[in-house]
């Protein structure tokens, strides 16, 4: 289907809507998302953990059912039926004047010059079974800028040329327009009773945080994959416990190292632990698995793969199969009247040799997040949501030593990485030593407005010190805006992003536009 095609049948969706109610849009890095993070701040729409998203349909139903005291909006926080919805079409137009910028926008791609996007789709549910359909096109105009590194060498020169062998990370997409219609938020399941299983292509957030993890996030296209776990947070005598499966394939850019198998099998299992009261305090770990695609496809052996050996890389000593492991532990912790929260993650993305190596040298080839958000309830029902998150994967000293590291998402000889369709899967924070992301949120009855601040190392080398002139940080400064107009919703966003040292001794700067509409209310 042509993107122009599909531009126009979310325009004649569009004319039909009528009210709507916000629970549909609960997808990972949503305007519902973040704020339903900032109400259970508050102590609102609770009993269930912040690590495993989205939602399931039956956890959005009660809470669609939860009497709550007034917030800023409640007029589009109302309960709907189970009937047929056809979900609100948006529209979006993005523009970079002097090179791509984008993050935590799924499976859109915002190269240089004008980047448009469209979504639409259907959801519907039945008992215990459910269905959702929102697909996304985009097309990216991709204009051309300077390739960073030597691109004189070699067959494709738009690879990441300070990794070009161990990451799925192009610069650009090709020399003309980027366009591709994704899967988008769809998913079909089950839920029958504690138990949920099905198929998705929703992006997936696994830890603590409100806009960054180290292993899934919505900063790239969601995978399409085999679920099964918790529908619920599951009531036991220890606490109450939510666990996910997944099982699915991964996909390269087009423009990705040169490597025997472009497709991946992914594999992974997240688990969360909460008191009994469902307040205060989450623990948890992730597991997540690449490995190419089985010649002559899956087998059930297959499936034990996330439940793989913790110690010892098969693949390093023992001959299996080339895999690439990234492993984590996270808490997390809110005040119960206070609206503050505090978490973290630290991650590691490959094994150590036994927990007398691990003990010795954690830092080998790891990461770690930490964050704070604070939620104030203001006089005038208005809500604001304060928050830092802050991610750092430097390379350690123990580099000193010959034991080679290297960046988070990077690998060999899978040498795609932690990535899908050439986007990573994890932190944008974390495309290399890692970063900061500031952020002030204000709600009212008329919208929101916010304001962000984010830095980002991104050194040439990959040493424990960086020289001067290898010495590179991007600071991205913007404020953007949703506002409700009758039965329209427009958002936009604008900002620059400062590129100090983007090549040796050269600075650049890049303005980075968005406007878009929602369509029903």
């Amino acid at each position: 289907m042509k993107f122009r095609t599909w531009w126009a049948i979310s325009l004649l969706l569009a004319s039909a809507q009528g009210a709507q109610a916000q629970w549909r849009e609960l997808t990972v890095g949503s305007e519902a998302e973040l704020y339903v993070r900032a109400m259970q701040l508050r102590g609102v729409w609770e009993g269930e953990g912040t690590a495993i998203r989205p939602y399931g349909p039956e956890v959005v139903r009660r809470w669609m059912r939860d009497s709550v005291p007034a917030h800023p909006w409640r007029a589009r926080f109302v309960a709907d039926s189970d009937a047929l919805t056809v979900l609100r079409p948006s529209i979006s137009l993005g523009y970079n004047s002097a090179f791509p910028w984008g993050y935590n926008d799924g499976a859109v791609w915002a190269g240089r010059g004008l980047t448009t996007s469209a979504t639409a789709g259907v959801a519907a549910s039945w008992r215990w079974f459910s269905v959702r359909l929102e697909p996304v096109a985009f097309r990216a105009e991709n204009r051309g800028f300077p390739l960073l590194g030597d691109t004189t060498r070699g067959a494709n020169p738009f690879v990441d040329q300070q990794r070009p062998g161990s990451i799925d990370l192009p610069q650009r997409f090709g020399r003309g327009s980027y366009q591709r219609i994704d899967l988008g938020q769809s998913e079909v399941r089950a839920d029958l009773g504690p138990l949920a299983v099905g198929f998705s292509s929703m992006n997936q957030f696994w830890g603590p945080g409100i806009a960054h993890a180290l292993t899934l996030t919505a900063n790239g296209p969601g995978i399409p994959r085999l679920f099964i776990g918790t529908a619920r947070a599951l009531v036991t005598p220890i606490g109450r416990i939510n666990v996910q499966l997944l099982y699915g394939k991964l996909a390269a850019s087009g423009y990705e190292p040169a490597v025997a198998e472009q497709d991946r099998f992914a594999s992974g299992m997240v688990a969360s632990w909460q008191p009994r009261s469902g307040k205060g305090f989450e623990l948890g770990f992730t597991r997540f698995y690449h490995r190419f695609w089985p010649t002559g496809g899956l087998r059930v052996g297959d499936l034990t793969v996330p439940f793989g050996s913790l110690f010892k890389d098969l693949q390093s000593f023992d001959g299996g199969p080339a895999d690439n492991q990234l492993a984590s532990l996270f808490a997390r912790w809110r005040g119960e009247e206070s609206g503050f929260e505090v978490f973290g993650e630290f991650g590691r993305t490959d094994r150590a040799i036994d927990l007398r190596d691990l003990a010795l040298e954690p830092e080998q080839n790891s990461a770690w997040y930490l964050g704070a958000a604070k939620s104030i309830q203001a006089a005038g029902d208005v809500l604001y949501l304060i928050r830092a998150e802050y991610v750092n994967g430097g390379i350690s000293s123990i580099q000193r030593l010959a034991r080679g590291q290297a960046t988070y998402y990077e690998h060999t000889p899978i040498t795609q990485g932690h990535t899908q369709r050439g986007q990573l899967l994890g932190t944008p924070l974390l495309e290399r030593t890692g970063g900061l992301e500031l952020a002030v949120d204000r709600w009212a009855s008329w919208g929101r407005l916010g304001a962000t601040l984010m830095q980002r190392a991104l050194p040439e080398d990959e040493g424990e010190g960086v020289r001067r002139v290898a010495a590179r940080s991007q600071w991205y400064s913007e404020a953007s805006l949703v506002r409700f107009v009758g039965r329209y919703e427009l958002f936009g966003q604008g900002g620059l992003v400062f590129d100090l040292n983007r090549r040796p001794g050269h600075d650049e700067t890049n303005l980075h536009l968005q406007a878009g509409v929602r369509v029903g209310f």
